[in-house]
């Protein structure tokens, strides 16, 4: 009689996705998942909330970290996301740095690569949106330059491994072959880090907020870019529907009739939007019902970041 084959290992861990601001983040998350469950928009710091998506398979579990984009900080908002995107680096098991490879580099990519390399987690350097363009040895010649400058200052200075991959979050080339180079770098796990039928940690009233704020951003982006919070205020549940009732806040007076829009059209395209893409995403109906309220310096009021799930999350 031989013995049974001995069961296979578990693995499960952590893949930070960091970066600029608007550099395609978010629309990795989706499309390495599948599923939209981070906010897709051209405005920049459109994620305000650092964002759990869970690859599972059997076997293994991948804990993907959608983080703030890093821009500069102009209000107490910027300022505190720039923290916590750059404070979710330390504890991943790989770190996706996501790079514009249709773009030359930006400071804010230098500075990324910067603290990057002062840091021991393994790193993927993602040149993104690369149907668009490719400018790869640009982005090596900045990792070669500050890693030259950290060994002047530093003869002992031991960079970190890096790969390089080219990408693209909205063809899907490459992706197969980078979800491989993460699998492999998952370590030995006792058990899964979260159920293995969850896709998202992201709370549901926060994930509705954001599924709400990025219809709006969609339409309002040249408006009202960054001036623009919701918080969801009651979910009441049936068999049949979902109903939500949600805030949108602004910070001035002249700001309101654009969110409502002549006629109401503009919140009515919002709310109907929202209703879709929500009823899509829980595969059950959601009816909304929205309300646009002015909270003046709402960016830069403590109480009201945390109200909003940017803060304390």
């Amino acid at each position: 009689m031989t013995d049974a084959p001995p069961a296979p290992s578990f693995r499960a861990g952590i893949a930070a996705i960091v970066g600029r601001a608007n550099t395609g983040k978010s629309s990795l998350l989706n499309a390495l998942l599948g599923e939209q469950i981070s906010v897709v928009s051209p405005i920049a710091q459109t994620t305000r909330r650092p964002v759990r998506g869970i690859h599972n398979e059997p076997n293994l579990q991948i804990v993907f970290l959608d983080t703030p984009g890093i821009r500069q900080a102009t209000h107490a908002l910027s300022s505190m996301l720039n923290r916590t995107a750059r404070g979710l680096v330390t504890g991943s098991d790989v770190v996706l740095l996501l790079l514009d490879g249709s773009i030359p580099p930006q400071d804010e990519d230098r500075g990324w690569m910067q603290k990057l390399a002062g840091d021991t987690s393994p790193i993927f350097a993602l040149l993104n949106k690369t149907d668009l363009g490719r400018r790869r040895a640009a982005y090596e010649a900045v990792w070669a330059e500050v890693l030259e400058k950290n060994l002047a200052r530093n003869p002992s200075f031991a960079p970190p491994p890096i790969r390089w991959f080219e990408i693209s979050a909205a063809t899907g080339d490459g992706l197969p072959a980078l979800l491989d180079a993460i699998r492999a770098l998952m370590p030995e796990a006792p058990q899964p880090l979260f159920p293995p039928d969850m896709l998202t940690d992201d709370p549901g009233p926060f994930f509705i907020a954001d599924v709400i704020r990025g219809q709006i951003n969609i339409r309002l982006k040249a408006e009202l870019p960054h001036a623009i919070a919701v918080a969801v205020d009651q979910i009441e549940e049936t068999d049949d529907v979902v109903k939500v009732t949600a805030t949108i806040y602004v910070e001035k007076n002249s700001q309101r009739p654009i969110v409502i829009g002549q006629r109401a059209h503009m919140i009515r395209d919002i709310r109907h939007a929202a209703e879709k893409a929500l009823t899509d995403i829980y595969e059950k109906k959601h009816k909304l019902e929205l309300w646009v309220k002015v909270e003046p310096n709402w960016s830069r009021n403590y109480w009201m970041l945390k109200k909003f799930g940017y803060v304390g999350a």
